[in-house]
């Protein structure tokens, strides 16, 4: 991980990034949304600070009864530090001095543009 300092020298970790919230980080996905974990591991063990990324909804309304998943996704996405994306949860969020993580592409851009019917409602 690599992050830019205040004068704007890029340094390796995350030296660059607050300590002190309200701090928003604006990315693109990666490899399928998969580039997310590495990055909110790497903020729990270098600054102990827990990143909440925003979520898709529909996320967090998978029937777990009728899956076969041995650890439900809600789970793991609750753990993370995942929240359901909405104009009033990120609004909470920074009001709280948060670090916040958004991709604002969202499912589209982490599946390529190979999804058309999912969209989001900011309420």
């Amino acid at each position: 991980m690599f992050s830019t300092m205040e004068d704007g020298k890029i340094v390796r970790g995350l030296a660059g990034i607050p300590d002190e919230g309200p701090v928003l980080i604006v990315g693109n996905h990666m490899l399928m949304a998969f580039d997310v974990f590495p990055l909110i591991a790497e903020f729990l063990r270098e600054k102990k600070i827990t990143l909440h990324g925003l979520s898709h909804p529909e996320l967090f309304d998978i029937d777990v009864e009728h899956e076969y998943y041995m650890i439900p996704i809600i789970d793991l996405l609750k753990l993370g530090g995942s929240i359901p994306i909405s104009g009033r949860n990120l609004f909470k969020l920074l009001e709280k001095k948060s670090h916040v993580l958004l991709y604002p592409g969202g499912i589209r851009e982490a599946l390529h543009r190979k999804v058309k019917y999912l969209c989001l409602h900011f309420s």
